[in-house]
C-alpha cells in the first residue's frame, strides 16, 4: 500500500480538474494581464477578473475589495504591516492585538513592527483555543490600529467567534483582520455578517495551486494599507507585480468546487475524522485530544490533535513518515526542537506539547486507509513508550 496521507491542513493536492483548467493560461492564453492593448493581455485579465468575482462572492465581498498575493503568508504580512502603517502614521494607532495562538507568520509579522515603534499585546486563550473575549476588550481602544485572530486554527482546529470579536472590535473603530487559510473551503465566511475587515486565504489549503492567494480588503467602510511592495502599483495600488493568470484560474477554481460540494466534503470530514479518533482511542488508551471536544462546532471538521505521554512526537513522525504522513506541532530551531507554544497556550507542559501530533483528513482519505493508519500510528507508539 502506498503511504498514507493524513497532513491535509499542512497542503492538499491539487484536483486534477483544476489543473485542467490552469493549463491553457500557461501555453495558449499566456498574455500579461497588465498588457491590455493586445488581445492576449485582455483575455488573461478576463480570467482574472471572472476568478476575483467568484471568490469574492463567495466570502460575501465585491470584486473591488479582493487583492491577489502569493498566498496566505504574504496576505497577513500585507494585512498586519499595511494596516498598521497606515494608521499609526495618519491616525496615531500604534497598538495591535493578536492571540497567542496565532500562526508564525501573523506573530512575526507583528514582533517586526515593534521597531517602528509598536505595541503588540497577546490575547489568552482558554484551554480548548478559545480567545478571551473579557481580556480583548478590556485591551481594545482608540490606540488600536488591529486585531489579527486567525478564524481556524493550523494545529489544534479551534475556530474562533469572528462575530463576538468583531462588535467589541467596531466599539472603537478597530479593524479586524482574520487569517483563514484553514477555514476556506471547510466551512462558510461571510465577511459582512461575521464583520472581517481583512481576510487571508491560501490555495494550496483549498486544492489548489501553491504560490497563490489572496487578501479582502474592506471598501464601505474603507480600509486602507500602505503597500509593502514597491513597483508598478498593480492590485489598486497595494500590491505590486504581474498577476499569474494560470495560478488565480486555480484559486478561482478550486474555491469554487469546495464552496459547491461544501456540504459533501464536510461530511466526508467528519466522518473520517471521527473513525480515526475512534480507532486511536480504542487502541491507546492513553491518548489525548487537544484543542475543542471531537463534535464541538468550534472544531475544524477535519482536524485531530493528540498528546501520547512518554513519546516524543517527533521521533513519531520520523519513525513512521514512509507509511503515514502526518504533523508535530514541535518546532525546530538552532537550538534543538522546541515544544508548539500553541500548545503551551492552551495549557500543555513542555513534556507534553513534544509528545504531541497532528493528524488532518481530506477529501481523497478512506476508511479503508484510515483503519490501516490507525494501526500502524498505533504499533508505531508501542514501540516508542
Amino acid at each position: 500500500m502506498k503511504p498514507i496521507y493524513l497532513d491535509y491542513q499542512s497542503s492538499t493536492p491539487t484536483d486534477r480538474s483544476i489543473i485542467d483548467k490552469m493549463l491553457p493560461y500557461f501555453s495558449d492564453s499566456y498574455g500579461n494581464p497588465h498588457s491590455i492593448n493586445h488581445v492576449f493581455g485582455k483575455k488573461a485579465k478576463e480570467a482574472i477578473e471572472e476568478n476575483r468575482e467568484t471568490i469574492s462572492k463567495i466570502i460575501g465581498g465585491s470584486k473591488e475589495e479582493l487583492i491577489f498575493t502569493s498566498g496566505a503568508t504574504e496576505s497577513n504580512n500585507l494585512a498586519v504591516k499595511g494596516a498598521y502603517d497606515f494608521r499609526s502614521k495618519n491616525h496615531g494607532r500604534n497598538k495591535i492585538l493578536i492571540s497567542k495562538i496565532e500562526h508564525k507568520c501573523v506573530i512575526e509579522a507583528a514582533k517586526s513592527l515593534k521597531l517602528s515603534g509598536a505595541e503588540v499585546i497577546y490575547i489568552d486563550v482558554n484551554n480548548e483555543g478559545i480567545v478571551d473575549l473579557e481580556q480583548l476588550e478590556n485591551n481594545v481602544d482608540d490606540k488600536v490600529a488591529l486585531v489579527s485572530i486567525m478564524l481556524a486554527n493550523n494545529e489544534i482546529g479551534v475556530i474562533q467567534p469572528l462575530k463576538s470579536i468583531s462588535n467589541i472590535c467596531k466599539k472603537n473603530n478597530v479593524w479586524l483582520h482574520t487569517d483563514a487559510a484553514q477555514a476556506i473551503g471547510n466551512m462558510i465566511i461571510n465577511v459582512e455578517e461575521d464583520g472581517i475587515d481583512l481576510l487571508s486565504i491560501s490555495g494550496h489549503k483549498v486544492y489548489g495551486p501553491k504560490g497563490i492567494g489572496a487578501l479582502y480588503v474592506r471598501r464601505k467602510p474603507r480600509i486602507r494599507l500602505t503597500s509593502q511592495i514597491d513597483g508598478g502599483g498593480q492590485e489598486r495600488l497595494i500590491r505590486s507585480g504581474t498577476l499569474a493568470t494560470p495560478l488565480i484560474v486555480g484559486l478561482g477554481e478550486a474555491i469554487n468546487l469546495s464552496d459547491k460540494n461544501m456540504e459533501l466534503n464536510k461530511n466526508h470530514n467528519i466522518n473520517m475524522r471521527n473513525l480515526l479518533y475512534d480507532n486511536l482511542k480504542s487502541y491507546i488508551k492513553e491518548i489525548k485530544l487537544n484543542g475543542p471536544t471531537i463534535n464541538s462546532a468550534s472544531r475544524l471538521n477535519n482536524n485531530l490533535n493528540f498528546t501520547v505521554p512518554g513519546i516524543s512526537a517527533a521521533d513519531l513522525v520520523d519513525f513512521i513518515g514512509d507509511e503515514v504522513a502526518f504533523s508535530t506541532g514541535s518546532a525546530c530551531s538552532t537550538g534543538g526542537i522546541e515544544p508548539s507554544y500553541v500548545l503551551k497556550a492552551i495549557g500543555l507542559t513542555d513534556d507534553e506539547s513534544m509528545g504531541s501530533f497532528r493528524v488532518s483528513v481530506g477529501r481523497y482519505i478512506n476508511a479503508l486507509e484510515i483503519k490501516h493508519a490507525s494501526k500502524i500510528i498505533y504499533k508505531k507508539i508501542q514501540e516508542l513508550l
